[in-house]
């Protein structure tokens, strides 16, 4: 694997960062509640949980843990490596234009979009230049990683990105980046599987 130094230095033009938040950039407390079909909560996920759940016939999903910016600021806990990590990234695109740092969550909308952005911004990270993508707010009975791919796809015949990296706690998000490589032969996929400790490790599929 090349040298976090040498990825920097090749850093060019067209290429897009995807980071997770939940467990990659931040340890966060939130869970999802599943409700029967009469309204009662049978289950609450934690994220990685919930990256790999299949909703049952008749149930639905409670977010309201995941929308609360307030517990978000208070509880969550930020991964140094990867803030860092980052940071520096974003220091290094400012020099290459058209080259994009996105975070990209499995949760919706916030209820305070401020508080939320600062909770980032007290990590010195520049939320002016770096935008969050929610596939929570995609409508549909897709997994996570089905949407997280989506908006990739999107973003890749917007933009024209030729060179795409994913940081995720996720496997199964991970997998659905490579998984498009029939879908856009000429961009090159690059993963790294985020532990729990920031630790990145590049994950070449299944």
């Amino acid at each position: 694997m090349i040298s976090f130094r040498r990825f920097l230095e090749e850093e060019r033009r067209g290429h897009a960062h995807y980071v997770d938040i939940d467990d990659t950039l931040m340890h966060t407390t939130a869970k999802i509640g599943v409700k029967d079909p009469s309204g009662q909560t049978v289950k609450r996920l934690s994220n990685s949980e919930y990256n790999t759940h299949r909703l049952p016939a008749g149930h639905t999903y409670d977010y309201s843990e995941f929308k609360n910016a307030e517990k978000f600021d208070k509880e969550s806990k930020p991964i140094p490596s990867m803030i860092n990590r980052v940071n520096k990234i974003q220091s290094n695109i400012d020099k290459h234009p058209g080259s994009k740092v996105h975070l990209l969550t499995a949760r919706a909308d916030f209820d305070n979009k401020d508080k939320f952005l600062d909770t980032f911004r007290k990590q010195g990270m520049d939320m002016n230049k770096i935008h969050v993508h929610r596939v929570g707010n995609i409508p549909g009975s897709a997994s996570p990683a089905e949407k997280k791919a989506s908006v990739i796809s999107d973003h890749i015949k917007k933009h024209g990105y030729k060179k795409v990296t994913m940081y995720d706690d996720s496997k199964s998000n991970l997998q659905a980046l490579l998984n498009m490589k029939n879908e856009h032969p000429d961009v090159h996929f690059t993963a790294f599987h985020v532990d729990p400790s920031g630790n990145m490790k590049h994950y070449k599929g299944e």
